[in-house]
């Protein structure tokens, strides 16, 4: 210690420190009931000052001694010399909430840098132990190596995701939009002003990304000026032109999901190499149902970004060791978590492949699981820190109260069941490692490498036997599974149905929402499996590693009693394109040995093909995020739970009709109210409705089964004037009707109200 002190320099730093030391002690004692002896005057102005002062001359010192500028060093220093104050205002900040919001914010700062100082030394540490970055290219020689062909593809694709995404961009209404647009969007900006951290925690999804991307709409487009207003069951809108409000709000988000999609070809030519990545990139660019979601307002529109690049990030960091993509994976995984908390089922994940790298990654240097393990956890929490840093510095609400990055973690409603199962998987590997010397959890490692050939077989097959049982039972007239009737109440789905009913159903709108090139690819990849190993190559082992995720997604789903209709499972999607693509490439490559005898389906002609015929799908699908493929039986549909597709055109329709101001209507489609220029109500009040003349009822079938149980009580009391809605679903004479992407069992119907 007598050695630390004997140069001018660290003497000035211990002073300093002490200093700030007394300075927050006194500070916080005006506010601490415990510490009244160091109240030193009544007015904290001049604590205030000292802190400034504190900081300026920490930085003029740190500069002073300084031969060079070294911000790892300088870093370090500042912090070690603010680090009494912080442990002082920490306990201040436990005792009393008194404190101005600057405060917690600061030591939440502190925190990060500190996080980011750590991280940064255990990489460079890392990098030492490494013979070579396998990164080796500039960005100039990527874009080089990809040649134009390839990167024409993508900015083509990039293209067409962009025009059918902003096509009727702002014709259409979706159902839960308007609890975003109409208020949590303002309210997060209006709460960031006003500096009421605490406000901006708009919902528990939490959605805050959302708010990010679509605020700029606030900036033109003032909500009250276009918010629906509910009176009575009567629907109003201040103003008609909800088009420009619409387009105010969604456009930046569409424009968003454009800029950021072309990450999915860079990490996938990272990952699998520039053929497989091309195929994937043109499948998911071209997929009506991801299209359809970046047109509305929703945490799901953004998730389906967020979630996958974060996954294929970390599946780049573990091929080449480089951390820029595991900094990514965090980055992009606390984005998700921002956005909603489902996300958490990545770090379940995440944790999982350490088992699954060690055993399916073959290695130049072979290595115990002890030392792999020790690895991996290091970088889990490097993951863990990026991803949490991330969360924090956008989420105002936890910078004045931190334990709400538990509530979006471990305690969020996602986590709920799973939780236990995470953290005890953890307590036994840590303890195991710990005191036992990893001697079980080898064990089990030894006995799982044995098998493993057979392990990769028997999830090919569940995911193949789900995939063919699902499709035959849906081209059989849902003999088994009526999947449609289960997702119609998703959230109380395990009251109809046992435990393979719902992990089958979830299947549904994932094989049947992509376009047939891919369904046809999930059912080939399992094959890929029964005659190679996942060892053989990134491509197929990130294949595998893909199958797995949605079986657990799905497990997951089960588990928790949720049916996964579109808008639950949107994640997978880019998913089960990867897995086409990476199918597809290794098909092309088996013609191309058998039957020419030089490389003729490349994969440049191969996406151009997917292209072409993605984009004539896209052509003929009007409603894209209603898209169900062309092998569905006509007599169904997966968009179960209506998302709000034709209410626009109903609501064009009933507008061309005389006196449209004039006329009344009843709707269980809150979407057509917002197009509609007269007069819309969507509650049960009978004898008002016929008061006041009703002229025409407007009907969906994704609205029956609830308009069925909101009536049962009044149909069961023949209520005095009861209007029977119920029975209009089934008839067959509109005056007008919509069927969405031509299927008849998925229809918005307008009826001239009949008032016998």
């Amino acid at each position: 210690m007598a050695d630390f002190f004997s140069s001018l320099e660290n003497r000035i730093y211990g002073f300093l420190s002490v200093l700030i030391a007394l300075n927050t002690l006194f500070f916080i004692a005006l506010q601490v009931s415990a510490l009244t002896l160091f109240r030193l005057i009544s007015n904290n102005d001049y604590f205030y000052l000292g802190f400034a002062a504190a900081a300026v001359l920490t930085l003029a010192a740190t500069a002073y001694f300084s031969e060079k500028f070294d911000w790892k060093k300088q870093l370090a220093t500042i912090l070690l010399i603010w680090l009494p104050a912080c442990v002082i205002l920490t306990f201040g900040l436990n005792a009393s909430r008194n404190f101005h919001y600057i405060f917690p914010i600061a030591l939440g700062g502190y925190v990060i840098f500190s996080g980011i100082l750590i991280s940064n030394l255990f990489i460079e540490t890392e990098r030492s132990v490494k013979e070579k970055d396998q990164e080796a290219l500039t960005c100039r020689e990527w874009f080089r190596a990809q040649g134009w062909p390839a990167l024409l593809l993508v900015f083509l694709a990039t293209g067409i995701f962009f025009t059918f995404g902003f096509y009727h961009l702002t014709q259409y209404a979706s159902v839960d939009e308007p609890l975003w647009i109409d208020g949590r969007i303002a309210r997060y900006w209006k709460n960031i002003g006003e500096h009421d951290w605490k406000g901006t925690n708009i919902s528990d999804k939490p959605g805050i990304t959302v708010a990010l991307i679509s605020g700029p709409g606030n900036f033109f487009k003032s909500t009250k000026e276009y918010r629906t207003i509910h009176l009575s069951g009567e629907v109003f809108n201040l103003k008609n032109n909800v088009e420009d409000y619409y387009f105010a709000f969604r456009f930046p988000q569409l424009l968003f999901i454009a800029l950021i999609l072309p990450l999915f070809y860079f990490f996938l030519e990272r990952l699998t190499g520039r053929g497989s990545a091309l195929l994937s990139y043109t499948l998911i660019a071209t997929s009506p149902v991801l299209i359809g979601m970046a047109k509305i307002i929703n945490p799901d529109s953004l998730l389906w970004i967020f979630t996958p690049l974060s996954l294929l990030a970390y599946f780049v960091f573990l091929k080449r060791g480089t951390f820029r993509y595991l900094i990514f994976s965090g980055i992009l995984l606390g984005l998700a978590l921002l956005t909603k908390y489902v996300s958490n089922i990545l770090f379940i994940f995440f944790l999982g492949l350490v088992f699954l790298d060690y055993l399916y990654c073959p290695r130049l240097v072979v290595i115990s699981f002890v030392e792999y393990l020790k690895k991996f956890l290091k970088h889990f929490a490097l993951l863990t820190f990026s991803a949490l840093a991330t969360f924090y510095i956008l989420f105002p609400a936890v910078w004045i109260k931190p334990s709400k990055i538990l509530t979006g973690t471990l305690f969020s409603q996602a986590f709920e069941k799973v939780a236990p199962l995470f953290l005890i998987l953890i307590a036994f590997v840590l303890i195991d490692q710990w005191f036992n010397k990893t001697r079980i959890t080898s064990a089990i490692i030894a006995l799982l490498e044995k098998a493993k050939s057979r392990i990769a077989v028997a999830i090919a097959l569940i995911f193949f036997l789900a995939v063919l049982v699902v499709a035959f039972n849906a081209w059989f007239g849902m003999a088994l599974y009526n999947f449609t009737d289960l997702l119609s109440s998703p959230k109380t789905i395990a009251s109809k149905s046992d435990f393979i009913g719902i992990y089958l159903t979830n299947f549904y709108p994932l094989i049947f929402g992509v376009t047939p090139l891919i369904f046809f690819s999930l059912f080939i990849a399992p094959f890929l499996f029964f005659r190679k190993h996942p060892t053989e190559s990134v491509a197929l082992r990130t294949t595998f590693y893909l199958i797995i995720f949605i079986l657990l997604y799905y497990l997951g789903t089960t588990v928790n009693n949720v049916g996964a209709i579109v808008r639950y499972q949107i994640i997978l999607f880019p998913m089960a394109a990867i897995i086409a693509g990476v199918t597809l490439e290794y098909i092309f490559a088996a013609i191309n040995r058998k039957f020419f005898v030089r490389e003729t389906l490349t994969p440049v002609f191969a996406a151009t093909a997917i292209i072409i015929i993605g984009t004539l799908i896209l052509f003929f699908t009007p409603f894209p995020l209603s898209y169900a493929s062309s092998l569905l039986p006509n007599q169904y549909h997966i968009d179960v739970k209506d998302m709000g597709a034709g209410s626009y055109e109903v609501a064009r329709y009933l507008n061309a009709l005389p006196n449209a101001k004039d006329l009344l209507i009843w709707t269980d489609k809150d979407g057509v109210c917002k197009f509609f220029v007269g007069r819309c109500k969507r509650g049960l009040n009978y004898s008002k409705l016929r008061d006041e003349g009703l002229d025409y009822i407007v009907v969906s079938a994704g609205r029956e089964s609830r308009t069925a149980k909101m009536m049962s009580g009044d149909i069961t009391n023949n209520k005095t004037g009861l209007i029977r809605f119920d029975q209009y679903y089934g008839r067959a004479d509109p005056t007008f009707v919509i069927y969405v992407n031509g299927r008849a069992t998925h229809y918005v119907k307008v009826f001239k109200f009949d008032t016998k």
